[in-house]
């Protein structure tokens, strides 16, 4: 039976393979075009927002031109000369008509001169059955259907703009009594409003017009209105009102030029997904073809050697593969080094275990020995040196005996306190040893076996064993309701804040062997730190204070088994 090949790439494997990766390429085709249609309609909205506000300002700008010309009107209905001439015109000579009609025709130039919206300015005199005109030289005669068209359309006090004859007239009676007396009268044409909305139109715009309210166009720049109402669908248009006329602004601009970008890029995007399904499945030939084929080669080859007993492929030169194949050769060299370590530890771990054996002999030696200088120096009276082998046999007993990693309190004290008593031996009268008595409350928690030791064997060694008077180590408690605290501290007289900082952060580094002890001692801790212990070390009258926190597990029992 032939054995099926583990890493053979099946025609239906493949076939999955490739859909997946066509799926892959149109999501983010999905999120290419999401981005292009979103980015599209926001330009949109910008730009639709950029012409309304361009035919605001249009507007605006057309606004305060008829606000110009209704104050000039406004101006002009008070003069003086105006008035005198029209009340006064049959009792002037020539010489005074003419010199009131000189100043009244300059006066309205100026009007025309402010604004280049004005076709003509005049004075309708009814009264006179003459009109006071700039464009001619003196005066025409009154044009009476034009007076009525127009007289009637005004209003008492108050400038009118209406359409007549196909442009704007803006007018201004004047009366005496119930009498009209002139009538003020300003024409635009539609060709001076066109040529202002191209002057203060846009690159961005293509066509502006003024619209009647029946939606007929009476000025317009650019483009021809009604191009732009076929081509709805390609414009942006945007209105605006007119406060002096009744007239609105309305403008377009084609899409088409705008968003030709958005539109290549969507071509582009289409161009680019085709040409990556394209290449990602010539990969996946090239992947089945050039790739799997090889490795699924390489795998028998492992297979065979596996099978015969041969651990080393031979390499075939020449091939892609050849640094696999040397790969896998100095992986089995590896190997069967590391087989030949284990090996020889497993050996020196027999050895280790023999030699601990011995060791757990020989302290029964020691014992028995201390403990005969015990009986020898209390049958001779020597009381020191019964002390000493006594607390020296108890300090070696608690060591060797190999305790269990977490002890009772009462045990780790009375194993400092034998430590304590041999220095008290060592260096008095010149170092002074205060011990406070533990508390019973907490006399029966666990804590982590010859965790107290160092802290006390370090006030020693780097405190007060060089004072040469007055030294002293204290060890006291204090017991809160959910902890306790261990504190050791000596009056060593060199240290202080600064000291203390270095000396915490040499042994958080573990850099100095001067620390071995202390810096073990954090490490311990830092394994019981989801205990709640904790080492804080802090300067007090220049010597080192060491506290030791424990969080209390248990209510402390009496056990007459902790007590030896």
């Amino acid at each position: 039976m032939t054995q099926k090949n583990a890493l053979s790439l099946k025609k239906s494997a493949f076939i999955r393979l490739i859909l997946i990766t066509c799926a892959a390429v149109l999501v983010f085709y999905a999120i290419g075009l999401t981005v292009n249609i979103v980015g599209l309609n926001n330009v949109r909205a910008d730009l639709q927002s950029a012409l309304q506000t361009h035919l605001d300002y249009v507007a605006g700008q057309i606004d305060q031109e008829f606000e110009r010309l209704n104050f000039f009107m406004l101006e002009t209905l008070s003069d003086k000369q105006l008035l005198r001439y029209a009340l006064s015109y049959p009792i002037l000579d020539a010489y005074q008509r003419m010199d009131a009609i000189k100043t009244l025709g300059e006066r309205m130039y100026m009007i025309k001169r402010s604004s280049d919206l004005t076709e003509t300015v005049q004075i309708m005199l009814p009264g006179q059955k003459h009109t006071v005109i700039t464009d001619q030289a003196l005066y025409i005669d009154l044009d009476e259907e034009m007076w009525q068209a127009l007289f009637s359309r005004a209003e008492r006090g108050r400038v009118v703009i209406t359409e007549w004859q196909d442009r704007l007239w803006m007018l201004l009676p004047r009366y005496d009594q119930s009498e009209p007396l002139f009538m003020i009268v300003i024409s635009i044409s539609p060709g001076s409003l066109s040529e202002r909305l191209r002057l203060i139109g846009s690159d961005q715009v293509n066509g502006l017009a003024l619209l009647r309210q029946d939606g007929t166009v009476f000025a317009q720049s650019g483009e021809a209105w009604t191009e732009a109402e076929q081509r709805k669908k390609d414009v942006f248009s945007a209105s605006s009102s007119l406060n002096k006329i009744d007239f609105s602004l309305q403008g377009f601009s084609r899409v088409d030029e705008m968003m030709a970008p958005f539109v290549y890029y969507r071509w582009f995007l289409w161009l680019l997904t085709l040409l990556a399904l394209g290449l990602l499945i010539a990969y996946l030939l090239y992947y089945r073809v050039y790739i799997m084929r090889p490795i699924n080669d390489i795998f028998n080859t492992m297979r065979q050697a596996g099978a015969d007993g041969r651990y080393r492929i031979e390499t075939t030169h020449g091939t892609d593969y050849d640094d696999i194949y040397a790969q896998f050769n100095d992986m089995v060299e590896h190997i069967e080094k590391l087989a030949g370590q284990v090996y020889e530890e497993q050996y020196r771990a027999q050895k280790a275990e023999l030699k601990q054996l011995q060791m757990q002999i020989d302290p029964h030696f020691l014992y028995n020995s201390l403990y005969l200088i015990y009986r020898i120096a209390q049958s001779e009276g020597s009381k020191s040196i019964a002390g000493l082998s006594l607390n020296l046999s108890n300090y070696y007993r608690y060591i060797t005996k190999m305790p269990e990693q977490i002890v009772c309190l009462r045990d780790e004290i009375k194993h400092v306190t034998n430590y304590l008593e041999i220095q008290r031996m060592r260096f008095e009268p010149r170092i002074h040893i205060e011990i406070q008595p533990l508390p019973e409350e907490i006399a029966g928690e666990r804590i982590p076996s010859l965790i107290i030791q160092p802290i006390v064997e370090n006030a020693f060694q780097h405190g007060v064993k060089d004072r040469v008077s007055d030294g002293l180590v204290r060890l006291r408690y204090e017991v809160s309701e959910d902890e306790f605290r261990v504190i050791v501290s000596d009056n060593s007289g060199k240290m202080d804040d600064e000291k203390v900082n270095r000396l915490w952060e040499t042994i958080k580094s573990a850099d100095d062997s001067n620390v071995s002890a202390l810096r073990n001692l954090y490490r311990r801790l830092q394994i019981y730190e989801d205990s709640g212990h904790a080492l804080a070390l802090r300067c007090v009258d220049h010597g080192l204070t060491a506290v030791l926190t424990f969080r209390k597990r248990e209510k402390p029992n009496e056990n007459p088994a902790d007590r030896g």
